[in-house]
């Protein structure tokens, strides 16, 4: 439970910092859900899939992997918001990753602490 709690904030945290550009540029509501709703998907990848022991690598890896997809996508319709969704990815990724590893890591800890006291 407490794991499932941290992916959640950790991806509301990301999806929260995302939407600062997306609030002062005018963006539809639509457009801010999802952002949000992206970054709640992709820090759940994060926490489940391993693609690298490094965090910070794991997380940009995972992030853009998701995101490109929507990407190209979006760049069909609106070519010049190509490179401010990847850089966010970019930039978020890891962040979200080495969070989502050092709040899992010292929730693991705790866990086997209480364990232990028992």
């Amino acid at each position: 439970m407490r794991n499932a709690l941290v992916i959640v904030m950790v991806g509301l945290v990301a999806g929260l910092l995302d939407l600062i550009p997306l609030v002062m540029v005018g963006a539809p509501l639509f457009n801010m859900v999802a952002i949000v709703v992206f970054w709640l998907v992709t820090v759940f990848f994060m926490a489940k899939v391993t693609l690298f022991r490094n965090s910070f690598l794991n997380g940009l890896v995972v992030a853009v992997l998701i995101m490109l997809p929507v990407v190209m996508t979006v760049y069909t319709v609106n070519p010049k918001d190509f490179l401010p969704m990847l850089s966010m990815a970019i930039v978020l990724g890891p962040l979200a990753g080495a969070a989502l590893h050092r709040l899992l890591l010292r929730n693991a800890s705790i866990i086997t602490q209480t364990t232990h006291r028992e």
